[in-house]
């Protein structure tokens, strides 16, 4: 069970009230009995903005390497199916992975001083609004190319050009 103190220093580093509950319960059931272990708490936030939850969490080495990752797996369809539903458990995880790294340091410079040490963890921790905004961006982009492809190819018979591009010039 986590204490009040360790309470306010989550959501300090949260800093997001409507996620705040969400990752109390997933920070204590990744202490259970005080030892520190990897256990599946589900995000649909994390499963479906993949890199971009990354991002917004802050978490930029985490989502080049995920990016990467995803990359090395296009060919393998499997493997980034698997890939993409870990991201639902193992995002959160590593949330807190970087939370505990970000106390640690800002308990080092700060000691005691809690007002300094909920202050230095806002600021450490938070989100990026950017990140949701670049999520939406990137996907309309791609329903625009997917829609475009439709378009192009639709009716068009194996082996003809598509809209008149056959034509001699």
């Amino acid at each position: 069970m986590l204490d009040n103190q360790e309470i306010e220093r989550i959501k300090a580093y949260i800093n997001k009230p409507q996620s705040e509950q969400f990752y109390i319960d997933a920070f204590e059931a990744y202490t259970t009995g005080g030892v520190e272990q990897f256990k599946w708490k589900w995000s649909w936030w994390a499963f479906g903005g993949s890199i971009f939850f990354l991002l917004y969490r802050k978490l930029y080495i985490e989502a080049f390497i995920f990016f990467l990752l995803s990359w090395l797996m296009t060919g393998f369809p499997i493997g980034s199916l698997v890939i993409w539903v870990a991201s639902g458990a193992v995002f959160p995880y590593l949330v807190f992975k970087r939370y505990k790294k970000g106390k640690e340091m800002i308990l080092q410079r700060f000691g005691e001083d809690e007002p300094q040490v909920l202050s230095a963890l806002r600021e450490y921790g938070g989100y990026n609004q950017w990140a949701i905004y670049l999520g939406v961006f990137v996907n309309l982009l791609l329903l625009i190319g997917f829609v475009y492809m439709l378009i192009l190819f639709s009716g068009a018979p194996m082996g003809a050009m598509p809209m008149g591009m056959d034509m001699p010039i």
